[in-house]
C-alpha cells in the first residue's frame, strides 16, 4: 500500500500543532514557577519544574516527529509524482 502524501503531512501539522501547544503550556507554567516565590514548599516547586520539562521534553519530540513525517510526505509525494 502506498502512502498518501497529504494524509501523511496532515498528519506532520497536527504534530507540529501539539508540539506548539506543549512549548505554549511549559511556558505557562515558567510563568507559574516564578509567581510562586519564596512561598512555595519544595514540592511543589519541583513538581512545577518536572511538568516544565516534560513538557518541554514532549515539544522537541513532537516538532522533531513532525519534520520528520513532512520530510516523508515529500518524497513520497515525488515518487507518487514519478509514478
Amino acid at each position: 500500500m502506498s502512502a498518501v502524501p497529504e494524509a501523511i503531512a496532515a498528519h506532520a501539522e497536527v504534530l507540529r500543532s501539539d508540539a506548539r501547544v506543549l512549548a505554549e503550556c511549559a511556558e505557562r507554567l515558567r510563568e507559574i514557577g516564578d509567581r510562586l516565590g519564596g512561598a512555595a514548599p519544595d514540592w511543589l516547586r519541583e513538581t512545577v519544574d518536572a511538568h516544565i520539562a516534560a513538557c518541554a521534553a514532549a515539544s522537541g519530540d513532537l516538532a522533531e516527529a513532525a519534520a520528520r513525517l513532512r520530510v516523508y510526505a515529500d518524497r513520497a509525494g515525488r515518487r507518487r509524482a514519478g509514478a
